[in-house]
């Protein structure tokens, strides 16, 4: 594939200082929202049916949706333009989540409702997601930044807000109505839709003839550093979907600290913050050392939590896990932003969501499959087993390691 550097503003172009916050605010809001309703739509399902199955149901229904939804989204933002479709994403989550506060109002909320309206959230989600990821090139060069940058600030923004949403949405749920914390969540998201509509661009919309045959999944086929990397994501969530959903959940239950879980996933989030903000000090030297250094902290981490001690150690592996994350995602945002052409972007990232998103439940029917024949000690380290592959790979692979090639915009750029 061509390489396409993110290049500095053009001289006749005025460097627009705003672009990044209001792009980095508009991301961490729409993750804010997003992870406050994952807590808050769970528990007023159940506070509205009395029924944990409805609550797997309407997850079910979205995840499923959530699929097509994310390659279509890809599409149409390469075709109208990444900011509208951002934009549109984040309106249209918060019409979903306030529908819930309208129904409810009106005729009553259902089981009917919640899928419809759970589904129509996810049809807006994921694509909003690949949309403003795809942004971060255009950001970068009106804005006068670095893509390192940008995408360390992205990353950690993204990251905060998924540490600040679920404990915002509880502590509102302690002491509000869920459906008046409904009302809070669809705020994120629309507020989230004003600041990345104020988001000065240079190209609102690239519509226009394919460079690649196939679109996106053109560009997947005919880059092996994008074939390498679509591994690792793939395997990524294939991993993480049964560690967080059945491995620690049922190892705390077994130790008889459910509560020790909720703190565990907060180490997490916590590292990929640390994670995200040294790749901006690492990245100045080195992509590639950051890249290394993120992926031997994820296999490390994935080490740690199999041997499932106790809270300090297994809170502990999680914590170096996220920081490799966080070190690992601004590598591959910034990868995409410099050397995936503009027209597709999109699409690829469309085409990633969408596959990691069939990885969650391929991974979790395979730790099912194999609970029915060993215990969850085995289960822990099987899931390690296969991430230190992955690792191993990810380390090996020419084209997996070209990923975090230092371009033109790297190591030998102004640290703006």
């Amino acid at each position: 594939m061509t390489s396409h550097p993110t290049s500095p503003p053009q001289a006749d172009q005025a460097v627009r200082p705003s672009a990044v916050p209001l792009y980095v605010g508009g991301g961490a809001l729409s993750m804010l929202g997003n992870a406050s309703i994952g807590i808050v739509l769970p528990w007023l399902v159940i506070a509205t049916t009395g029924d944990l199955s409805t609550t797997a149901l309407v997850a079910t229904a979205a995840g499923i949706a959530a699929v097509p939804a994310s390659l279509l989204g890809g599409r149409l933002a390469d075709r109208f333009g990444a900011r509208r479709v951002a934009v549109a994403a984040d309106l249209g989550s918060a019409l979903a989540v306030a529908g819930l506060a309208v129904v409810d109002a009106t005729v009553g909320l259902t089981v009917g409702w919640f899928v419809a309206l759970g589904v129509l959230g996810a049809l807006f989600d994921v694509p909003g997601m690949s949309a403003r990821q795809a942004l971060l090139a255009d950001v970068a060069r009106v804005g006068g930044r670095r893509v390192d940058v940008v995408a360390s600030a992205y990353q950690t923004a993204f990251s905060l807000s998924f540490l600040v949403g679920p404990a915002m949405a509880g502590l509102l749920l302690a002491h509000l109505d869920p459906v008046d914390v409904v009302w809070v969540t669809a705020a994120c998201s629309a507020t989230a839709g004003l600041l990345t509509w104020c988001v000065p661009v240079a190209n609102p919309s690239v519509a226009g003839a394919d460079p690649l045959p196939g679109g996106g999944w053109g560009a997947l086929r005919r880059d092996p550093r994008l074939g390498a990397t679509l591994v690792i994501a793939f395997a990524a969530t294939f991993v993480t979907a049964p560690l967080l959903s059945v491995v620690l959940p049922g190892h705390f239950a077994d130790l008889g600290e459910p509560g020790s879980y909720g703190a565990t996933v907060s180490a997490f989030a916590v590292g990929t913050i640390v994670g995200s903000i040294l790749f901006a000090v690492l990245s100045r030297r080195s992509r590639l050392l950051a890249y290394v250094v993120g992926i031997g902290a994820m296999t490390t981490g994935m080490v740690g939590i199999a041997g499932l001690g106790g809270v300090l150690v297994v809170g502990g592996a999680m914590a170096v896990m996220g920081v490799g994350s966080g070190l690992y995602g601004p590598v591959w945002n910034v990868f995409v932003a410099e050397q995936v052409p503009s027209e597709v972007r999109a699409r690829v990232l469309g085409v990633i969501n969408a596959l990691a998103l069939v990885a969650g439940p391929l991974g979790l029917g395979a730790l099912t499959l194999l609970l029915t024949v060993a215990d969850l000690g085995v289960a822990a380290v099987a899931t390690a087993a296969v991430w230190v592959c992955v690792g191993v790979f990810a380390i090996l692979n020419p084209h997996a390691r070209a990923v975090a090639g230092d371009g033109q915009d790297g190591e030998h750029a102004d640290d703006r």
